[in-house]
């Protein structure tokens, strides 16, 4: 299996432990549960094949590992027959106190043990997966998106800066798209789009109602590893935004992430969350779930993403104010 990087394997842990809390992989709300590397993990968009890919994909790579490391594992995650229905992970971790003939302390550090082992295996795979993809069928990939969208005035407008990086020689052309509501093309609702700097604006095509896509040509051909950094900047009237999030949901490599939304401080949202990984089905209806966000004295809120999975979203999202 590929050597696990270890900053990937602790978000991993960080993401096992999250989940081994209360009814582990047994948990009714599984779905909204689950961080974007183990969303990664399951492999599938399908909400309801989303738990038995996870727990398939989790035991086999459980089944690497030393007998009493699977064992605490499959304790703490639920999975065991014997504890199965236990609903609280510390009941599970007494069990397995009793199991092996330790008190609670040596339970928790095998179980801690386990579960960082178990991590490195998982970073394993998805770096092995993620070899397997290509970088974007037209040659490039996305290495860092920075973006501030300003929603303080009668015009929202956002701000890209863009690092890519070519995968194929002689790159002369990138595209940038973004989704909007499917009355997108009503009157009045018009998209602007501009390049600030490194390329020039080819074309703005609306393949579909709700979606935009922009052709850049690049300064000079790119060769395979170059990297490339260019500019946008997108106003649309205030009425165009008529979901409450911004959202990047990947259709190629995505290294990077850093979003900062700025909202006007006499008006803020009932409340702002982030979303990290998280399926089509989870963020179209807003909800204040997980641990919320509180803009600054300027009215900005500011998240990193690094890694993002192909077609999950993330960003922010919002309830406007009443």
């Amino acid at each position: 299996m590929t050597q696990p990087d270890e900053k990937l394997a602790e978000r991993v842990a960080k993401e096992i432990r999250q989940l081994h809390k209360g009814r582990g992989l047994q948990a009714g709300d599984l779905d909204s549960r689950l961080g974007p590397l183990l969303g990664e993990l399951a492999g599938t968009a399908d909400a309801a094949a989303r738990r038995q890919a996870l727990i398939t994909e989790i035991t086999r790579c459980a089944g690497q590992l030393l007998e009493d490391y699977r064992l605490a594992v499959r304790v703490s995650l639920a999975l065991s027959e014997e504890t199965t229905d236990e609903p609280l992970f510390t009941r599970r971790a007494t069990w397995l106190a009793e199991r092996i003939d330790r008190d609670s302390r040596t339970a928790l550090r095998r179980i801690r043990e386990a579960e960082w082992r178990l991590a490195e295996l998982i970073a394993g795979e998805l770096q092995r997966r993620r070899g397997r993809i290509p970088a974007a069928s037209n040659g490039w990939y996305v290495a860092e998106l920075r973006t501030v969208m300003r929603l303080d005035g009668d015009i929202v407008e956002s701000e890209q800066d863009r690092r890519i990086v070519s995968s194929r020689e002689n790159l002369t052309e990138v595209m940038a798209w973004l989704d909007l509501p499917s009355d997108a093309n009503q009157p009045g609702s018009e998209l602007r789009a501009g390049i600030r700097y490194g390329g020039r604006l080819l074309r703005k095509e609306q393949p579909s109602g709700n979606r935009f896509t922009l052709m850049v040509q690049l300064p000079k051909p790119l060769q395979p590893g170059e990297e490339h950094h260019f500019g946008l900047l997108l106003r649309m009237p205030r009425h165009m935004l008529k979901l409450p999030h911004c959202l990047v949901t990947p259709e190629c490599q995505f290294d990077r992430l850093d979003l900062t939304v700025r909202f006007d401080p006499a008006r803020l949202p009932d409340w702002i969350r982030r979303v990290d990984g998280e399926t089509v089905r989870t963020f179209e209806n807003p909800q204040p779930i997980g641990e919320l966000l509180v803009p600054d004295a300027a009215g900005e809120v500011r998240q990193e993403f690094r890694d993002l999975a192909l077609y999950l979203g993330y960003g922010i999202q919002w309830a406007p104010a009443h």
